[in-house]
């Protein structure tokens, strides 16, 4: 194995163990705190009320799906799904990030994958502008013969641009536990 495949598969491994810090999380909001209090974790049978969602709460919830569930045969669509989902310094990011044909073979090789569960999405902030989720998910991820399971709290960020609702900050909230 090259040392960059060595490279590939330790990356591999990171973006399981620091979820929200990984590929799939770019941009200045996955290094920033967020601005909010502390976040209850809910209990394992607490499930989202689609119809209760504004179209904001859709957004980022389909957003949070989007960077935290993936098969190496769905990365570039997930990516693309992010893309379309988000604007600003985000978007921008991800632009930069693209998954690459090297990166894809070394996840297939690794059988490497992450699945999500939306657990609870709790609306923190909305302006006309402006909104801001926190998104609880129960992930469960694989690479390099690791399995990781964790819930995990998002802080998804809002704007409301064109008459469309778009992410502009991605990032998983200090207050976050495990259960």
């Amino acid at each position: 194995m090259t040392s960059r495949g060595v490279v590939l598969k330790i990356g591999a491994v990171m973006v399981l163990t620091l979820a929200g810090c990984g590929p799939r999380s770019a941009g200045p909001s996955a290094e920033r705190e967020a601005r909010t209090s502390s976040i209850t974790q809910p209990p394992p049978t607490t499930t989202v009320d689609q119809n209760a969602l504004s179209d904001a709460g859709h957004v980022a919830v389909r957003y949070a799906l989007a960077a935290r569930s993936w098969t190496p045969a769905s990365y570039r669509a997930q990516h693309r799904r992010q893309l379309r989902l988000s604007t600003g310094s985000l978007r921008s990011a991800l632009q930069r990030t693209a998954p690459t044909h090297e990166q894809l073979a070394e996840y297939r090789d690794d059988g490497a994958h992450g699945d999500a569960t939306v657990v609870e999405a709790t609306r923190l902030l909305r302006t006309p502008t402006q909104s801001r989720y926190a998104i609880v998910l129960d992930e469960r991820s694989a690479a390099a013969g690791q399995n990781v399971r964790k819930r995990l709290t998002y802080i998804v960020e809002l704007k409301r641009r064109g008459g469309a609702w778009l992410v502009t900050a991605f990032s998983v909230s200090p207050d976050t536990g495990t259960a």
